[in-house]
């Protein structure tokens, strides 16, 4: 598989092609890959390199609405979510969470996945706008596909995966009838023992036939014939700022949600409102899954409560799966309550003067004091001694085989040890309590949108800037989740926990939710063209030859992590194009 950067081959030809994908993330590859399993080539264009870089990271930036963040959640944000990646910050990335490189949102992920449960797909009277074209059982072979390209075990995320793990659940539990049981795996990589997957390193290492991937390839616009009804063509520009124009035949579009909404809305040349823009629904119903702390347990609960929602191994055909065990509301819960899709698991808390966050904070030069890292360095010593003596464990000079023997041990009988392990990548933490944090869906918003702002990139391409609101029912949602665990854990004679401040007090102005990094749904997926930006086939309504892949196309996004759900309708659109004459 030829990988070059475009501005590298200069002013060299490129021949038009067949298929041609805007994206080199997980959407992307995938559909690559599912074509040349049919025997199909594609060009690949990638707008950041092999790894991530601040030059392409800059292209991220992404504005917000004054007001979305209060200074507290600015904060939390910044904290959870540079606590994965290596060069995000909130300061440029005020929504989302996005990596410029080949693997996209892999570069950054914990491997977190599950699958969508048949409720997600269904129109749900107390949900606006929800439903989807497709059901669950549309997918079943795709999203076995994808969980063998995440190299993840059986495709099992509630109750039924006891029988699987050949245990009961534990006991005592909260009603099965109330709260079921719900399981995220973890996907590890094929390639580093102790690493969760990398689709950019996993796609380079089983290269595929037939696909070319040019890097540093940024997407200004697609482009149409004269007649406005067919795409046959993208300008693009390499690093330097060179541009030129690439022809195809389809056009994919995988860019992400903030990009795949920017990209349609800045293709203007005879769509004076965007391409599929025509009801102005393209960048609208913006979905992220919000989150938040909801009660934590007192400090004599904690090792109890951490072995009945921690973690499991499931011995499998590629060796053991990491699953980690949570709790949702039943579908007849949901209805009842009238609430969205939710879950809730438990979290490690760290202290404040934890010494590997320190240490982060100092090397990426975002520390606010200096002097008080400094010292929580050196007052924890074992701990560093610890996490140098992982890292060392992980380095390319360490024998792979022995590490992957170690590290499978470590799966089939510490399986809580190995996830602290992906989570934390190898680094141990100073902890100070357990949590309870829950994340839900969002109901459909159409005033929920990606925008063009009047300020532009490098290249001269408007930046994107985010309307997000959470609305009352994500707000009830959390609330009502919260007092359903501390009831229901109480009538199962389990230690009850404490409710978290923001719901005890009722206070919904200082509410302690952000974004997960899920963005979704700015080119939801409808039968109707009055609904949705694209039809079940992902095609673009009115325009021929465009298709859009990845999580913008959800009309709604469950609580499961997407990056499954993701890969799971790209090998469904990769079969469907390969179809096609």
């Amino acid at each position: 598989m030829p990988i070059e950067d475009l501005a590298a081959i200069g002013d060299a030809r490129i021949e038009k092609c067949d298929f041609l994908i805007v994206g080199g993330g997980p959407a992307g590859l995938t559909i690559a890959r599912g074509l040349a399993e049919a025997g199909r080539s594609s060009l690949v264009l990638e707008s950041g390199g092999l790894v991530e870089h601040e030059s392409t990271e800059a292209l991220n930036e992404t504005l917000c609405e004054t007001g979305t963040w209060s200074p507290h959640q600015a904060v939390k944000r910044e904290r959870f979510h540079a606590h994965q990646t290596r060069m995000w910050a909130h300061g440029r990335q005020a929504f989302g969470v996005r990596c410029r490189a080949l693997g996209g949102s892999t570069a950054a992920w914990a491997g977190k996945s599950a699958a969508f449960s048949e409720v997600d797909f269904a129109a749900r009277y107390w949900v606006p706008d929800s439903g989807w074209p497709v059901s669950a059982n549309d997918l079943v072979r795709y999203l076995d596909k994808a969980a063998d390209a995440l190299n993840l075990g059986i495709n099992c995320y509630d109750g039924r995966l006891w029988d699987h793990l050949r245990r009961a659940p534990p006991q005592p539990h909260p009603d099965p009838s109330v709260l079921g049981s719900f399981f995220w795996q973890f996907a590890r990589s094929t390639l580093a023992p102790t690493d969760v997957l990398r689709v950019g390193e996993e796609f380079i290492q089983a290269a595929p036939r037939g696909c070319r991937v040019l890097t540093g390839a940024t997407v200004l616009e697609v482009l149409t014939d004269e007649s406005g009804e067919r795409v046959c063509a993208v300008r693009v520009a390499d690093a330097s700022g060179a541009r030129r124009t690439i022809e195809a035949q389809t056009i994919i579009l995988a860019a992400s949600a903030i990009e795949n909404a920017r990209l349609l809305l800045n293709s203007r040349s005879r769509h004076a409102n965007g391409l599929g823009n025509d009801r102005d629904l393209v960048g609208r119903y913006l979905l992220d899954h919000p989150c938040a702390r909801v009660a934590s347990f007192s400090q004599n609960a904690i090792a109890s409560m951490s072995q009945l929602y921690g973690f499991y191994g499931l011995r499998g055909k590629r060796g053991v799966s990491m699953y980690m065990h949570g709790l949702a509301p039943t579908a007849r819960v949901q209805e009842e309550e009238g609430i969205l899709n939710c879950a809730a698991y438990t979290m490690g808390e760290r202290a404040p003067d934890d010494p590997w966050s320190a240490a982060k904070r100092l090397l990426k030069r975002q520390s606010e004091s200096r002097l008080s890292d400094a010292h929580a360095i050196l007052k924890s010593p074992g701990i560093m001694a610890k996490g140098l003596a992982r890292l060392a464990f992980q380095s390319d000079r360490f024998p792979k085989a022995w590490s992957r023997f170690a590290v499978n041990q470590v799966l089939r009988y510490r399986p809580g040890l190995a996830v602290e392990e992906y989570l934390t990548r190898g680094l141990p933490h100073k902890l100070v309590g357990l949590s309870i944090d829950a994340l839900c869906e969002q109901a459909p918003d159409r005033d929920n949108r990606i925008q063009l702002s009047s300020r532009n990139d490098r290249f001269g391409m408007p930046l994107p800037v985010a309307r997000w609101r959470i609305g009352e029912l994500e707000i009830r949602t959390l609330t009502r989740l919260a007092h359903i665990l501390r009831l229901e854990f109480g009538k199962a004679g389990l230690p009850q926990p404490v409710i978290a401040p923001w719901i005890a007090d009722r206070d919904t102005h200082g509410v302690d939710i952000i974004d997960m990094g899920h963005s979704a749904g700015t080119t939801r997926m409808a039968s109707d063209p009055g609904r949705g930006v694209v039809d079940a086939d992902c095609k673009v309504h009115g325009i021929e030859g465009l298709y859009v892949a990845g999580a913008s196309i959800f009309p709604t996004c469950g609580h499961a992590n997407p990056t499954l759900m993701i890969m799971t309708f790209a090998y469904r659109l990769a079969e469907h194009l390969a179809q096609r004459r």
